[in-house]
C-alpha cells in the first residue's frame, strides 16, 4: 500500500478536537520502568506482567493487551493518532481519544456523524454505513458504525467503535482492505476491543 493511501485512510476519523495524551516511550526512573506522555508527565508502568501479555499504554487511562495475538504496534501516520497497530497487510487499527466528551456538548449521534462526514470529506466519496451496533468496553456503552468507502479506487471497510464520556470521547477502529465486512474482520475487531483496557 503506499504511504500516501495508508496516511488518507488513517485520517478518515479524526476530527481535530482536543487529543488526550500518547505515550511515547519508556525510561527507568529510580531503578524502576515509566512511561513517558508527549505532554512532560508519566506513570510506573504495570510490574510482574511477562512480555507477551504485557499491557502497553495508549493513552494514561488506556492499554492494548493484544501483543501476544499477533498485533503490532506501526507508527501512527498523524499526530491525531494515539497508537496505531496491524496484524497482516490487509487488516489495521487505531484509537483516537480526545479528551473532549459530554460535557462539552458532543453525543453518540453527533460522534457517527463525525466519522461519517470525515470519510466522505477526505475521500470525496459517500461512505455505505453496512451496520451500527451497539458495543461495551469494561463499563461504557458506545455504538461501532460499520460502513464502506473507496480510497482512490480501493474498497475499505472500517469498524468504528465511538464511546462518548463526559470528558473523553473514543474511537476504537479496526479497518480492512477489501469489499465486505468478513468474519475475519468481525473477529479482530472483536479482539481488539477486548484487549483494550480502561485504567482508573
Amino acid at each position: 500500500m503506499k504511504p500516501t493511501l495508508l496516511v488518507l485512510i488513517v485520517s478518515l476519523a479524526v476530527p481535530g478536537f482536543a487529543l488526550a495524551q500518547s505515550a511515547v516511550g519508556k525510561a527507568v526512573v529510580g531503578g524502576k520502568t515509566v512511561t513517558l506522555f508527549d505532554d512532560g508527565t508519566w506513570k510506573y508502568a504495570d510490574a510482574g506482567t511477562s512480555v507477551q501479555t504485557a499491557c502497553g499504554d495508549v493513552t494514561p487511562t488506556v492499554q492494548f493487551c493484544g501483543g501476544s495475538l499477533g498485533w503490532s504496534k506501526t507508527a501512527p501516520a498523524s499526530a491525531e493518532i494515539n497508537a496505531a497497530y496491524r496484524i497482516d497487510a490487509r487488516h489495521y487499527a487505531q484509537y483516537l481519544i480526545e479528551d473532549l466528551g459530554s460535557d462539552d456538548g458532543l453525543t453518540p449521534d453527533f460522534m457517527r456523524q463525525v466519522v461519517l462526514d470525515n470519510a466522505q470529506m477526505a475521500t470525496g466519496n459517500t461512505p455505505e454505513v453496512l451496520d451500527v451496533t451497539p458495543v461495551t468496553l469494561g463499563r461504557l456503552a458506545g455504538d461501532t458504525v460499520v460502513y464502506t468507502v473507496k480510497i482512490n479506487g480501493l474498497d475499505v471497510v472500517f469498524a468504528n467503535s465511538v464511546f462518548v464520556e463526559p470528558k473523553r470521547v473514543m474511537q476504537i477502529m479496526t479497518y480492512a482492505i477489501g469489499k465486505e465486512y468478513s468474519s475475519q474482520h468481525v473477529g479482530y475487531h472483536a479482539e481488539f476491543l477486548a484487549n483494550t483496557k480502561l485504567v482508573e
